[in-house]
């Protein structure tokens, strides 16, 4: 066995695992740790990075800090997102990070944040024998990813996460029938420049990644938040997705978050969450997704373990072979 520690700081959380890894490069969680920062808000808002959301990251990932060194992981990764990427002032939040983590925090482009995706979905939950489309809804982007047989073959990063959506489009509570018609319509506009690409590949699953995605199966199935893990792999259809967005948009945030599986920080953005995978499932003909609690740090966890013990696949020979769009 080997223990390593990723740390994911991203639009709307950020996020801690410590897990061990053993020769099979099958993952197991020893700590995990979130807190709803929303680095993103400002950055969406003004194109800077807000003094409060900068003061509670430093709180958090000082308590990150800690846990790592506590559990002992012989390597640890920390990585930013969109946000990160977007923020005029991004390079003073990282140096002061890097101090308070001990190690660098590493802004990394949409095509790095797929393919740590990807590599988290295929450890989590192998698919040797399928082409998987994996969507993963963060705060600030959305990742469209083809896995195909676990390896990385092509990935599309889009602006349209639940953060920056809701900054830009939902000002209103319950948000306004004309806001909700506008940003629906951004979603299909941004969507349908990757459309005709991903419909052309033969897709034998879909994976739906984030909190996001957790929120709508659990929706669906009744299944409280506390208990998001017991949604893995469990599914919602476009008919589904597409109901709880209509019933979303007609409540207020004491609505959203009185339905079983969402809660309270996330109804103030789960609208355009929903309306993000809603457009996606649409846009690109798609009848239902499968969720998967996998993520960036799952892939983070899976990449060191071979990086520093040979543990589990090598992710080098998906990117010798990618075909890739992303920005």
């Amino acid at each position: 066995m080997s223990r390593h520690a990723a740390i994911d700081v991203g639009s709307n959380s950020i996020r801690l695992l410590i897990a061990d890894v053993d020769a099979l490069g099958r993952i197991a969680p020893v700590h995990v740790d979130r807190e709803v920062v929303r680095l993103g808000t400002g950055v969406f808002r003004n194109g800077r990075l807000g003094a409060a959301a900068t003061e509670l990251a430093s709180v958090v990932l000082a308590r990150m800090a800690v846990a790592t060194a506590r559990h002992g992981a012989t390597s640890v990764r920390a990585v930013g997102t969109s946000a990160l990427r977007d923020a005029s002032n991004a390079d003073e939040f990282v140096l002061r990070a890097s101090r308070i983590l001990g190690c660098p925090l590493e802004v990394v482009g949409g095509l790095e944040e797929a393919r740590l995706v990807q590599r988290g979905v295929a450890a989590h939950w192998p698919h040797e024998h399928e082409q998987v489309l994996i969507i993963d809804v963060g705060g600030g982007s959305v990742q469209l990813i083809l896995s195909d047989r676990e390896r990385f073959a092509a990935g599309t990063s889009l602006p349209l996460g639940a953060v920056r959506l809701t900054e830009m489009f939902l000002s209103e509570d319950p948000p306004s029938p004309g806001d909700v018609v506008r940003m629906r319509r951004h979603v299909r506009e941004q969507i349908a420049a990757a459309a005709d690409r991903l419909t052309r590949a033969a897709v034998h699953r879909v994976v739906a990644t984030s909190a996001t995605a957790g929120a709508i199966v659990c929706a669906v199935h009744g299944i409280k938040r506390s208990q998001r893990r017991h949604a893995d792999r469990l599914g919602a259809t476009a008919q589904q997705v597409g109901e709880l967005l209509d019933m979303l948009v007609a409540r207020n945030l004491n609505g959203r978050a009185s339905i079983v599986g969402i809660g309270r920080r996330r109804a103030e953005i789960i609208v355009a969450g929903v309306a993000t995978l809603d457009g996606v499932l649409c846009g690109l003909r798609l009848p239902k997704l499968q969720y998967s609690t996998a993520g960036v740090r799952d892939g983070i966890i899976s990449d060191l373990a071979f990086r520093v013990c040979g543990f589990g696949q090598s992710a080098e020979p998906a990117l010798q072979t990618r075909n890739t769009n992303v920005t």
